[in-house]
């Protein structure tokens, strides 16, 4: 169907002058995290965005230094991890609820205890992988290893063992 209303056609016409393509990643990232957080499927989101963003990259990076192939599979990869994170974070998801179920946690304790990470992790993906990658700014291996450093990093000066929070202050009796 998309193929015959050329929709990936009116999506470049639609895009083309108005978005860089090189950015068309990241958004993409951000997109497909939106649609999977609010539906709670990443299956559906990727069933939804995948036909359009396939071809619509192609076109879009025919006339960019990295080319149709190369941006077409980064878009590719930011469909599916924005469909896992959102799905992963979301409070909806059948994945998300029964985690919570089957570790007898608090459904939204266990919402917030998985969000920062999971926020941290696309914030890296995003400052180190898709954004630099993408301009050219250093290559893949790079944006890994810079990721994996910066995250390293942020656990080391942030994080904390599990069992290192402090105790509660039980309240006295009067």
């Amino acid at each position: 169907v998309c193929k015959a209303l050329d929709t990936a056609g009116y999506l470049t016409g639609l895009l083309g002058a108005g978005v860089d393509p090189l950015y068309l990643p990241a958004l993409l990232f951000g997109l497909a995290a939106l649609v999977a957080f609010a539906t709670g499927s990443s299956w559906s989101t990727m069933m939804i965005l995948l036909p359009l963003v396939v071809a619509l990259a192609f076109q879009l990076g025919a006339g960019t230094a990295v080319g149709g192939h190369v941006l077409m599979l980064m878009s590719i990869g930011a469909v599916l991890e924005g469909s896992i994170f959102g799905d992963h974070c979301s409070p909806i998801s059948d994945t998300t609820v029964l985690s919570s179920i089957s570790s007898a946690a608090d459904h939204m304790d266990h919402v917030r205890t998985q969000a920062p990470y999971a926020i941290l992790t696309m914030a890296a993906a995003l400052a180190f992988g898709y954004l630099p990658v993408a301009r050219g700014w250093w290559p893949a291996w790079a944006g890994l290893l810079l990721a994996l450093g910066f995250l390293g990093t942020w656990m080391v000066l942030v994080g904390r063992r599990a069992g290192d929070e402090e105790e509660p202050i039980e309240p006295t009796s009067a």
